[in-house]
């Protein structure tokens, strides 16, 4: 039996996508182009899969240019030697970068293809376990000397880039078309995973679905029980003497909206089946309690993987409230522990029980409302289509209607602290 071919899929933070861009567009004194080193990991998800995590980014100096009229750039020997040293140092592998200043995808010269094959194989000799290759940039695309699934700048908004495929136009989608003009192959390509289809999650499928996503992936044990019936789209009476898995009733509702859709369902939590969610290009979450958002946050994390989650709550304090926010966890920017939502006081306490008023309070309006919420999040996120490119945490009263920025997001810092890009990828173990 022949083997499959292997996907990869190449993640670079944005805050190193901005470094590398930078680097390469300054003059040099007689050098007509520069160049550097990209660091990156490789994570092994399953047989066919691999992940490769960009880490950091080495520029060439000054002096390790040496003037040769006849091509762009050429380097000296010291520069080869800081890039494999670089390799040994962090257990990586390495990806010799240089920049075509141009809009679209680019393509290798006749030097690139000649000289840059050589380079590669150095560093393969000297970090063969790993991923080693050669990637040019244009101002928003790549080229990739290895064969590619996907490679993701992630940033608000994403900057995506999958093989040429040739879309067909559906008229599904026309009246969406202001959302621009590769947002439908967009959709069709990028990878998202769902946590939880209760209240939120079924009202998230729902709205996937019509927009035209297509690789779906997600994550419920519960089977439909009697009290989700107020709240869970899709979900009718039946379902319940039948105990029918949510995981089959989200396949049922997205497949009558969007036959083309390619579903993954997982019905255990999704800690059972990680590789399912690190492949996933972002995550919408609705998870119960601030224990499983702290676990599911540090997880995406670790795979550079945006994570859009949702919540809501109902107090009873001399008359109920009802409140709830949108958060958009993006590495390399404020987590929820930098936003304050995530504290060690509500995490010791526990205190994600849903207020006081009885066991977990839950209707569907503000669910859709903060479903629908976390949604355009995603489209903005994949699109750009509005063109802003702020942080997201956002405040739901649920008595007067009104979602605005939460207070707390003017007081924080961009800059997150307690996730590092360079502990991406799976955990080590150390013996003590």
């Amino acid at each position: 039996m022949k083997n499959k071919k292997l996907n990869i899929k190449f993640r670079i933070p944005e805050e190193l996508h901005k470094r590398m861009l930078l680097d390469l567009k300054r003059p040099h004194p007689f050098a007509y182009e520069r160049v550097g080193f990209l660091f990156a990991k490789t994570v092994k998800l399953s047989p066919n899969v691999n992940l490769v995590i960009a880490i950091d980014y080495l520029p060439v100096g000054d002096n390790d240019y040496i003037n040769d009229k006849e091509v762009g750039a050429k380097i000296n020997s010291n520069a080869i030697r800081a890039a494999m040293q670089g390799v040994f140092e962090k257990d990586c592998g390495c990806f010799h970068v240089h920049l075509h200043n141009h809009s679209g995808r680019p393509s290798p010269s006749f030097t690139d293809a000649k000289s840059l094959p050589g380079i590669v194989k150095s560093l393969n000799n000297i970090a063969p376990k790993h991923t080693n290759g050669f990637l040019i940039l244009s101002r928003d695309a790549f080229y990739s000397s290895i064969k590619t699934d996907s490679i993701s700048v992630i940033g608000y908004p994403f900057l995506l880039q999958y093989p040429i495929k040739k879309t067909i136009k559906d008229l599904m989608f026309d009246r969406q078309s202001f959302l621009g003009t590769n947002s439908q192959s967009l959709f069709e390509n990028i990878k998202v995973g769902i946590i939880g289809y209760g209240g939120g999650g079924s009202h998230i499928g729902q709205q996937l679905a019509h927009l035209g996503v297509k690789n779906l992936t997600i994550f419920d044990y519960d089977k439909m029980e009697d009290t989700n019936l107020n709240r869970l789209i899709g979900g009718v009476y039946t379902d319940i003497k039948k105990a029918i898995l949510k995981v089959n009733i989200a396949k049922r509702v997205i497949k009558r909206i969007f036959p083309k859709s390619n579903l993954t369902l997982i019905a255990k939590k999704w800690q059972q089946a990680p590789e399912e969610l690190q492949i996933c290009d972002i995550i919408l979450g609705g998870v119960d309690s601030y224990t499983e958002r702290q676990q599911l946050e540090a997880e995406c994390r670790r795979f550079l993987i945006p994570l859009i989650d949702i919540g809501m709550d109902v107090y009873d304090s001399g008359g109920y409230s009802m409140s709830g926010q949108v958060i958009l966890s993006m590495p390399g920017s404020a987590c929820m522990s930098c936003y304050g939502f995530l504290t060690e006081d509500k995490l010791a306490k526990e205190a994600a029980k849903y207020g006081n008023v009885g066991g977990r309070p839950q209707v569907v309006w503000p669910n859709g409302v903060l479903a629908s919420t976390a949604v355009g999040v995603f489209v903005d996120l994949v699109t750009g289509w509005s063109g802003n490119s702020d942080g997201v945490y956002l405040s739901y009263d649920g008595n007067s209607g009104k979602i605005t920025d939460h207070i707390r997001k003017q007081f924080t810092s961009e800059k997150c602290d307690h996730f590092r890009i360079e502990n991406t990828g799976k955990p080590n173990y150390t013996k003590i």
